[in-house]
C-alpha cells in the first residue's frame, strides 16, 4: 500500500522530506503525468493517485494517514504542475509577460495562508516568470481579516518580486439584497440546493420523489425534522411593520458575495480541502486537484489535507495568521481558539455541528466553557456589533432558530428563539395533514408549467416511509382544493 510506503519513508527520512522535499523511490505513487491539452469545452483533470477510481477506493488512507511532508511534498508537485502549465501552454501566445498571471484566492484564513506560502516556495524553487496576484472576495466578516491580508502580502512581496498587489473583488449586492432576493443558505450547500429544487420543481423530477422517500436514494434525503422547511406557513418572518416577509431557501449565497471572482477567467489556485464537504470531495474524486478546463483552470493543491494538517505546517513554518482565531503560537492552543473558522462571519453551514457538540456537553454535566460555543454565542460576545449588523439586522437570526441553534448569551435572540420553535413544535403534532399539504404545495407552485401532480399511491408511499397512516383520493381532493 502507498500509503505504508509513504509513512515508512517519512519516519525515516523526516527531515529531508519536510524541509528539502528531496525525492527518492518511495514517493513512485506520488508520480504525475503532463497535464493534457484541453480541447473544445471539454475540459481535462490531473491524474492524481491514478485515475477516479483509485482515489475513491483510497480516499480514507489518502485524507486520515499519509504524513505531513509527503502531502507537502504532493502539493508542491501539483503546485508546480500547474505553473508551469500556465507559463508554458495557457500563455504560449501571450507576448506581454507582465498578463501572465495567476490569481491566489487568499481570505486570510489560515487555509489560505498556507496555500499562499506554498505557492510563493514553489514559485521561487522553479523560478517561474509568471505573476502571482493575491485575490480576495470581500466577504462578510472581521475587520481583523483586511488588515492580515494587507500585511501577509507586503511581506511575501519582498521575497518575490512577482507578487502583485491585492485583487479586491466586491460582492454583487449588498448582503442583505442577496439574502432576501436570492435566498438565505441552511445546514449545507447541498441541503440548501435540494430544498430550493424541490419548492421549485418545474418537472416530476427524481429529487421530488426521492426527498419524501417515494423513491429510495441516500443522495436526497431530509430528515424528518427538516421538512417544515418546505412549508410555506413556516418559513416566513414578521418586518417593523408587522408584514409577513417570506423567505427563500438556496445556495446562492456564496455565488453573489464571491460571485466577481468566480467569474474571473484568469487560472487560479484555491485552498480548499475535499474533507471539508461532500460536495468538495465528490470533486476532488472526479477531479483531482488540478482542473485544466477551457474556460477556466484551476489548482486545489490542499485537497488531500486536512484542519490538522494546516496548524501542523502553521507550527513546523511558524506561519503568522489572522488574530481573529486567538491562535497562541507559544502554546499551539488550536483545541482552544477563539474562532475554528473565519470567511463569513455569520454563514450558518455547518454551525449545527458546533451547536450539537455544545448541547452534548451541556447535558453530560460538563463545565460550560467558551471553548463549547458555537461561533454565534462568540460572535456575540467578542463582536457586538459585526453580530448586530450580520446576524439580527438580515434576519438570518431565522434561519438559525430553523437549525435549531441556540445563542443562550443573547436574551433577546432566546425569547424568540423559543417562541418560533413552539410554532415549528405545533407543526409536528399535526405531521401528517401538513406533510400531504407540503406535497400539495410542491405540485401548485408556479413553477410547475407542466401542471404535474403527485399520485395517490405516491402520497401512500411518503406516508408509509414517515410511519403515517395512508390517505385517499377523498382526502387528497379536499385538501388540494383548500389550498
Amino acid at each position: 500500500m502507498y500509503v505504508e510506503e509513504g509513512q515508512k519513508n517519512h519516519q525515516s527520512k523526516k527531515k529531508n522530506i519536510d524541509d528539502k522535499n528531496k525525492k527518492d523511490n518511495s514517493f513512485d505513487f506520488l508520480e504525475t503525468s503532463a497535464p493534457l491539452t484541453p480541447t473544445g469545452d471539454q475540459h481535462k483533470t490531473d491524474d492524481s493517485f491514478g485515475d477516479q477510481s483509485n482515489r475513491k477506493s483510497h480516499y480514507y488512507e489518502i485524507i486520515n494517514h499519509m504524513p505531513l511532508g509527503d502531502k507537502i511534498y504532493y502539493s508542491k508537485q501539483k503546485i508546480k504542475e500547474f505553473l508551469i502549465y500556465c507559463e508554458k501552454e495557457f500563455y504560449k501566445s501571450e507576448t506581454d509577460k507582465t498578463k501572465k498571471e495567476i490569481l491566489i484566492s487568499f481570505s486570510g484564513g489560515k487555509d489560505s495562508t498556507v496555500l499562499f506560502d506554498l505557492v510563493i516556495k514553489v514559485h521561487k524553487e522553479i523560478k517561474s516568470k509568471i505573476y502571482l496576484i493575491p485575490a480576495y472576495a470581500m466577504e462578510i466578516t472581521f475587520p481583523e481579516t483586511i488588515k492580515f491580508i494587507k500585511n501577509t502580502i507586503s511581506k511575501y512581496q519582498a521575497k518575490c518580486k512577482y507578487l502583485k498587489n491585492l485583487l479586491l473583488v466586491p460582492p454583487k449586492e449588498a448582503w442583505s439584497k442577496i439574502l432576501k432576493n436570492r435566498g438565505y443558505p441552511i445546514f449545507s450547500k447541498q441541503i440548501s440546493v435540494m430544498i430550493n429544487r424541490v419548492k421549485r420543481s418545474n418537472t416530476p423530477s427524481g429529487i421530488t420523489r426521492w426527498i419524501f422517500g417515494i423513491k429510495e436514494s441516500a443522495r436526497f434525503r431530509l430528515a424528518k425534522n427538516r421538512l417544515f422547511l418546505l412549508d410555506d406557513d413556516m418559513t416566513y418572518y414578521l418586518d417593523e411593520n408587522n408584514n409577513r416577509i417570506q423567505y427563500i431557501i438556496s445556495e446562492k449565497c456564496c455565488d453573489y458575495v464571491k460571485g466577481g471572482l468566480k467569474h474571473d477567467k484568469r487560472p487560479s489556485f484555491t485552498g480548499v480541502m475535499a474533507s471539508e464537504s461532500l460536495l468538495r470531495k465528490k470533486s476532488w474524486l472526479k477531479n483531482g486537484c488540478n482542473i485544466y478546463s477551457k474556460n477556466h483552470l484551476t489548482s486545489r493543491p490542499l485537497s488531500i489535507w486536512t484542519n490538522n494538517n494546516v496548524w501542523e505546517y502553521i507550527k513546523k513554518f511558524k506561519l503568522e495568521v489572522n488574530v481573529a482565531y486567538g491562535y497562541d503560537p507559544k502554546n499551539h492552543n488550536v483545541d482552544n481558539l477563539l474562532f475554528t473558522r473565519l470567511g463569513c462571519s455569520a454563514c450558518p453551514f455547518g454551525s449545527q455541528m458546533e451547536e450539537a457538540i455544545h448541547e452534548r456537553i451541556l447535558k453530560n454535566g460538563l463545565v460550560d466553557t467558551k471553548k463549547y460555543w458555537n461561533r454565534f454565542e462568540k460572535l456575540y460576545e467578542y463582536n457586538p456589533m459585526l453580530y448586530q449588523t450580520q446576524v439580527m439586522n438580515t434576519k438570518i437570526f431565522y434561519i438559525l432558530i430553523d437549525m435549531n441553534i441556540k445563542i443562550r448569551n443573547d436574551q433577546k435572540y432566546m425569547q424568540i428563539y423559543y417562541e418560533r420553535r413552539k410554532r415549528i413544535d405545533e407543526w409536528y403534532k399535526d405531521f401528517r395533514t401538513n406533510l400531504i399539504k407540503v406535497m400539495i404545495r410542491i405540485e401548485s407552485n408556479p413553477h410547475n408549467k407542466q401542471k404535474w401532480k403527485y399520485k395517490i399511491e405516491e402520497f401512500n408511499k411518503a406516508l408509509a416511509y414517515f410511519n403515517e397512516p395512508k390517505t385517499n383520493y377523498h382526502e387528497i381532493k379536499a385538501l388540494r382544493k383548500k389550498i
